[in-house]
């Protein structure tokens, strides 16, 4: 009964935690309408900043502490809600999903490379009176922890004076009701939203600070434990604080009661991981408990987003311009960026699946790694293993289909009890699947004894924590002694896949797909089975995330149960997807490229610039620095400005050169020939590639200015400005001078001069 008490204690600490972190999070939301996926990462930053001031700097820990969170963390809060989230107005539930998994992935890159050596380094933070404790049911509770209470208990308190007795708070809890109404009579929503982003900043830095002493202070570990507060504010329903308060404290009492059955010496020794991920069992759970999310009427007027569908005789044509481009490239690289190239396409191919379910049917899945991993998992061990199909050396056809229909079936039973939630719901229910996953998977050390249906067997998910998966040995073609081979074998399936998507995509049940998520309403008014197309395509885009999955390890043979499929991997690559265009299969082209190529390659040239150019050293490895930490964290902080993502962009800018298709063969034909020389070695790669990217800047504008009369519109030419009737100037395109001298004529007004565009009468 003593120990009982005493980790009931122990948990109502821990709660108080959750609950300032959670209460920050909310006040957030309900204000902006923007779910702050970076506020486990704006509490880490905030607390290696108290630990410079305090521990590296050596201030006293209660000026360290009002420093950070009364001056660094609201200024930070104001910086996020003015730079970065003011600009998502009119974005879909997708894009304001993402630029805060943007800004989590810089806050985590930025304070790796400022303070850390790598993520998982530590750092360490004293407690306050770190030698004082008393004795509660006999057991020691640290001063610190009941401090946690004392300010949990204080915070609710103040926060309950601020939106009840302050102009400030009655305007905050009004725009949770009617933005557009609190306009009207006169109140400043954007106010409210700076105010409150101020305070929820300064909250997770609060909750930071007081849990760091208590756990490893790790990049990663901190986010993740702060991230365990969004149960708390699922359980309020993101709107009501004391019922999140109580879901902190519930979520504290859990976890710490499960740790104390393990200790005590647990029946199921696999479940020893358990209590880390039972914030992510009762996030889920809390979701699923929710009340239905109403359908929803049409979106796609409100929103910003848009996207082309190509049809199958474009895809055909790319496709088949895509696998020859990447057979000339590979003849010119050297085998380490073949091996560089050939992981952005397994990226590219797991990027696919998201294509399918975000960018066709509006849903979202923050796990693709962990249905990679799961595949793995089922390649191993029905293929690979001991008793597997094939052997260590290779993989078969039939061990992959079973791995992909694995992952099929794990990712209906994951959809099918989350069905009935959308957008950031769907979201944060996959986010809790990935946390579960990694920690009751993954990481799993015991061995699993299955005995069913009279077979017994013995199986360890992870051998000695690490898989080498085999490359498949087909058609006669060496694939595992070959890396160009094995890149072409990527390049093939991801065209065959991104045909069969577009496919898809112009079938009838592409169609429906998009129906759905642009109104769910009327799907369900014409009669179709909206839970039937959700489960279906969900089944569907884990199949071919599992099939990526496994092509992908078997690129890197070597995989292991802790960074290989990490949580936050997951949370780029969706970014990245978003980034570079989710209705597009370019877009997954795009984001394979920029995850397992462009932002790890960029380092490494602007080390040999700095190398070479001694002078402009600190200069290029800042860039350096900057490209491997948070550059592709702020590509997808940009997103508010270009929500449609970077492929829509290229398209838009290359679309209008199909009116010049003579002049186009010519440009394509002398990219042709300088890949000829390279090939030769008579020019060198780097030449080749630089004359590539400037030709993709120049060459577009050097033919529309050639052929003005092609491109009128592009160029800005008005052809038809003198046969515009007078009566549409001013609607179809502006008025000029020319256009007052017309009017002038035809009233038949004499003695009027025109100057510096002012009509004016003359005597």
């Amino acid at each position: 009964m003593d120990d009982f008490l005493a980790y009931t204690v122990i948990g109502i600490c821990l709660g108080s935690i959750f609950a300032i972190a959670a209460a920050g999070l909310v006040l957030t939301y309900t204000t902006s309408g923007i779910f702050n996926f970076a506020h486990g990462a704006v509490a880490m930053f905030s607390a290696v900043f108290y630990w410079q001031l305090h521990t590296d700097w050596g201030l006293p820990s209660l000026l360290a502490f009002a420093l950070t969170v009364f001056g660094f963390a609201p200024v930070l809060g104001v910086f996020l809600e003015v730079v970065v989230m003011r600009g998502l107005q009119g974005t879909s539930e997708t894009t304001k999903l993402v630029v805060p998994i943007a800004v989590l992935l810089a806050l985590n890159g930025l304070a790796t490379w400022v303070w850390f050596d790598d993520p998982s380094q530590v750092r360490r933070i004293d407690y306050f009176f770190p030698q004082d404790s008393v004795e509660i049911f006999g057991q020691p509770v640290r001063y610190h922890q009941l401090l946690a209470i004392g300010v949990a208990v204080l915070l609710a308190i103040v926060l309950r004076l601020i939106l009840y007795r302050t102009r400030l708070g009655i305007t905050m809890r009004a725009v949770v009701d009617d933005p557009s109404l609190v306009q009207l009579n006169g109140g400043r929503p954007d106010r409210a939203a700076l105010a409150s982003w101020a305070i929820g900043a300064m909250c997770a830095a609060i909750a930071g600070i007081l849990i760091a002493p208590q756990v490893s202070l790790t990049v990663l570990a901190l986010t993740l434990l702060v991230v365990d507060a969004y149960a708390a504010a699922i359980f309020g329903r993101l709107r009501s604080l004391p019922l999140t308060f109580i879901g902190a404290i519930v979520l504290g009492l859990a976890k710490t009661y499960w740790f104390w059955q393990s200790r005590a010496g647990g029946r199921w020794p696999f479940l020893q991981n358990f209590g880390i991920a039972v914030p992510a069992v009762l996030l889920f759970v809390l979701l699923l408990l929710l009340p239905q999310d109403r359908l929803r009427g049409a979106l796609v007027t409100r929103t910003r987003e848009r996207f082309r569908v190509p049809t199958m005789r474009e895809a055909v044509i790319w496709a088949a311009i895509f696998v020859s481009g990447m057979a000339m490239l590979q003849a010119l690289l050297v085998d380490s960026a073949v091996i560089t190239v050939s992981n952005g396409m397994g990226l590219a191919l797991m990027a696919l699946s998201l294509t399918l379910l975000t960018g066709y049917a509006g849903e979202v899945n923050l796990a693709v790694y962990s249905f990679a991993g799961i595949a793995v998992i089922a390649l191993y061990q029905f293929d690979v293993g001991p008793t597997g199909l094939a052997t260590q050396e290779t993989m078969s056809v039939a061990g992959i289909l079973l791995a992909v229909a694995v992952c099929a079936v794990v990712g209906g039973i994951v959809a099918l009890p989350a069905l009935r939630l959308r957008g950031l719901y769907l979201g944060l229910a996959t986010f809790a699947f990935a946390v579960f996953v990694q920690n009751m998977v993954l990481l799993q050390k015991e061995t699993l004894h299955f005995r069913q249906f009279g077979i017994e067997a013995d199986i360890n998910l992870f051998t000695n924590a690490t898989l080498t998966v085999p490359r498949p040995h087909w058609f006669g073609i060496d694939f595992l002694g070959s890396n160009r081979n094995y890149l072409m074998l990527l390049s093939v399936a991801f065209a065959l896949v991104g045909i069969g998507l577009v496919a898809l995509r112009r079938s009838a049940y592409g169609r429906m797909l998009s129906a759905m998520k642009d109104s769910p309403a009327a799907c369900a008014t014409l009669g179709l089975n909206l839970v039937r197309l959700k489960l279906s395509v969900f089944m569907l885009s884990s199949a071919i995330a599992g099939l990526g999955g496994v092509l992908w390890t078997a690129q890197q043979r070597t995989v292991n149960n802790t960074d290989t499929f990490n949580i936050f991997l997951s949370l780029a690559l969706f970014m990245l997807a978003v980034v570079g265009g989710i209705g597009y299969v370019s877009g997954a082209l795009l984001a394979g490229i920029f995850a397992g190529v462009m932002f790890v390659t960029m380092d490494d040239i602007f080390e040999k610039l700095a190398t070479d150019y001694e002078s402009f050293e600190p200069f290029f490895n800042f860039l350096g620095n900057f490209a491997a930490f948070v550059g592709a964290a702020v590509a997808g902080i940009s997103l508010g400005r270009n929500p449609s993502g970077v492929a829509q962009q290229l398209m838009d800018g290359y679309r209008p050169l199909r009116k010049a298709p003579a002049a186009v063969a010519v440009w394509v034909a002398a990219i042709v020939g300088l890949w000829a020389l390279a090939w030769q070695e008579v020019i060198g790669n780097w030449t080749f590639a630089l004359a590539v990217m400037i030709s993709g800047l120049v060459v577009p504008r050097v033919i529309m200015t050639l052929f003005p009369d092609r491109f009128s519109e592009e160029l800005g030419i008005d052809r038809d400005a003198d046969r515009t009737p007078l009566e549409l100037v001013g609607i179809d395109r502006p008025i000029s001078l020319d256009d007052v001298a017309r009017a002038d004529d035809a009233l038949g007004i004499s003695g009027v001069m025109v100057h510096e565009g002012v009509a004016t009468g003359g005597r």
